[in-house]
């Protein structure tokens, strides 16, 4: 016994109860509480608290069928200790019927592997996320399995990757665990130009906006604390915040920020990667100067909507700007698209946000209104030509815009309008 107390790995003895009835000093430094504290409690008090409930039962499966799925083996687990820290550590497990009555007891050794684990556990994760970004592995796809990744690190953990948009708002690419109503107060948010600049200064500064400001709310949807990171660009631009929540309800050490920060240099790659893809399929499939739908990409949401099955209606309005060459020529193509982008911002307001925009050619525009019947579009119609009554401003001139429109209805005018 002498031997097991000086041991420099953890050892821990469980009698036929389960109540410990050996703690070395090892097992001290691992845990942080002393074996006067631990000895003739349950087991399961070392155990993380989401796996207690079902701990004495594991062990009874174990002691009654007499199949081993434990002994013998060895494995990597996470505990808590006493100061809130998880421990990461490799523990191996062997038992010994003791007395007359054949009791069997069970002996643990743990070695603590913390700092190394998690190094190569993040590094792991790091090399997955590279592949996956390297193949055709969606960047949805690829920000929940840095989600997964992270959470798995520290139990019962719900962690969340957001990008700040270009209007300084939250959207979030990952966070499958996260409250909806928590998820909906943080997208709701608009940083300030202050926040931007606090992020930049100090990346930690993250806890503050996606916690300090919503505790109460987080705690009562079952969320007790955050450590979130800002996730900053080479060029200093604030790409996003990497937050992981917690559902432990009594206070955690900081350790878990370790993590948090070891994740943040590929969660950037992770979002420049999803701004380069936005802006590729932004420029497959807008037009670049008014924002609204390219033709091709009218054309495949048009022949998505004509073969939808059921009572599909909707209208087509067909907008051919009048005298448009003369103001390009009057004033130079500059100040013509200044003025298409000054007309195509007017036209938007008008429509709601199911409308479909695109501008189909030079001075073309054309506009689907889903679930249109002929009197709506017309109506519709109209309200263009009272918005464009108003004269629009360029480089001081004010000038009078006009369309020619054309209406077509689905079904009622064909397939082919």
């Amino acid at each position: 016994m002498d031997m097991l107390k000086q041991a420099r790995d953890g050892v821990i003895i469980i009698d036929d109860r389960n109540r410990i009835v050996f703690f070395n000093a090892a097992a001290e430094k691992l845990w942080g509480y002393s074996a006067a504290e631990i000895m003739g409690n349950n087991v399961k008090c070392l155990v993380p608290m989401e796996y207690r409930h079902d701990h004495d039962a594991y062990i009874a499966r174990n002691r009654t069928t007499g199949i081993n799925r434990i002994v013998g083996t060895s494995r990597e687990i996470t505990f808590e200790s006493k100061n809130g820290d998880y421990v990461s550590a490799e523990m191996s497990i062997s038992t010994a019927l003791v007395g007359a009555a054949g009791q069997r007891y069970y002996m643990a050794f743990v070695k603590g592997v913390t700092e190394e684990s998690h190094r190569k556990k993040l590094l792991d994760l790091q090399n997955t996320v590279f592949r996956s970004l390297s193949g055709d592995m969606l960047i949805q796809d690829v920000a929940d399995l840095v989600c997964k990744g992270v959470e798995g690190f520290v139990p019962n953990s719900v962690a969340v990757l957001m990008l700040v948009t270009s209007t300084q708002n939250l959207q979030i690419l990952s966070g499958a665990g996260l409250p909806r109503r928590f998820g909906m107060a943080l997208e709701n948010m608009t940083l300030t130009d202050a926040d931007i600049m606090a992020l930049a200064r100090d990346l930690d500064e993250a806890d503050s906006v996606v916690w300090e400001s919503y505790r109460s709310l987080g705690i009562s949807l079952g969320l007790h604390d955050c450590w979130a990171s800002a996730i900053k660009a080479s060029n200093g631009r604030i790409l996003g915040i990497l937050a992981l929540y917690s559902r432990n309800q009594h206070k955690a050490a900081d350790w878990p920020r370790k993590i948090v920060c070891g994740a943040v240099p590929f969660c950037g790659v992770v979002i420049e990667q999803y701004e380069a893809r936005q802006h590729i399929s932004q420029l497959a499939n807008y037009d670049p100067l008014t924002g609204f739908l390219n033709r091709s990409s009218l054309h495949k949401i048009l022949k998505s909507m004509i073969s939808q099955p059921g009572d599909n209606q909707f209208a087509v309005l067909l907008l051919d700007l009048d005298r448009f060459r003369d103001i390009n020529d009057a004033l130079g193509h500059l100040q013509g698209d200044i003025f298409l982008k000054i007309l195509s911002g007017r036209l938007k307001k008008l429509c709601r946000s199911n409308y479909i925009l695109s501008r189909s050619g030079g001075d073309d525009f054309v506009i689907v209104i889903p679930n249109a019947t002929a009197d709506m579009a017309v109506e519709f119609t109209k309200n263009i030509i009272e918005a464009m009554q108003r004269p629009l401003e360029v480089a001081g001139n004010h000038l009078s815009a006009s369309f020619s429109i054309g209406i077509a209805i689905f079904p009622d005018n064909g397939p082919d309008g």
